[in-house]
């Protein structure tokens, strides 16, 4: 099983993925998280440019990642980052393995409630500037419909946790 974890900057990606790691090892399933952001820092780090096309390289890594996870037993591999786009997407699922079909979880948040979160966390950069993360928000919106998702959820709403325990339960509810 593959889950992708997608949503605007400062939606809970990455402690909605690490929390439904948590929640899924309780129940003694093998799991790893794969942060699309770390995956494309390390294709910077070798010397490629940040563009679009390097993201969309990532997206291919990502998978080849998940792929390898599977083939070595692990039970769920959970993809976070931005796959907001059937582009996105596709440049994710065109890399898997056959027969595995992800499921697409997409995390909502306003723009105020992502700005307080990126603001509150000093570990992020360019994101915590109102400026960006407006221009950012209304791209975002202007792309219109997002890709349609297997399960949405507001994480403004929702915790991280009572989000992790929904995918699970959309997980266990999946065919074998």
């Amino acid at each position: 099983m593959v889950v992708v974890i997608s949503g605007p900057i400062a939606s809970g990606k990455s402690t909605v993925a690490r929390e439904l790691a948590r929640v899924l090892e309780r129940m003694d399933a093998r799991v790893e998280v794969i942060d699309l952001d770390d995956v494309h820092d390390e294709l910077v780090a070798t010397g490629q440019p940040s563009s679009p096309a390097t993201w969309d390289l990532a997206r291919g890594a990502a998978a080849s990642l998940a792929n390898t996870f599977l083939d070595q037993g692990m039970a769920v591999v959970v993809a976070e980052g931005s796959y907001n786009t059937p582009a996105d997407r596709a440049a994710f699922s065109d890399h898997l393995g056959p027969g595995v079909s992800p499921l697409y979880v997409t995390l909502r948040v306003s723009f105020d409630e992502a700005l307080r979160r990126a603001q509150a966390d000093p570990t992020r950069g360019r994101s915590r500037d109102p400026a960006f993360l407006s221009a950012y928000f209304a791209a975002h919106e202007a792309r219109g419909t997002a890709p349609e998702s297997d399960l949405v959820i507001d994480t403004e709403r929702e915790s991280a946790t009572s989000a992790a325990e929904a995918i699970a339960r959309r997980i266990r509810s999946q065919p074998t």
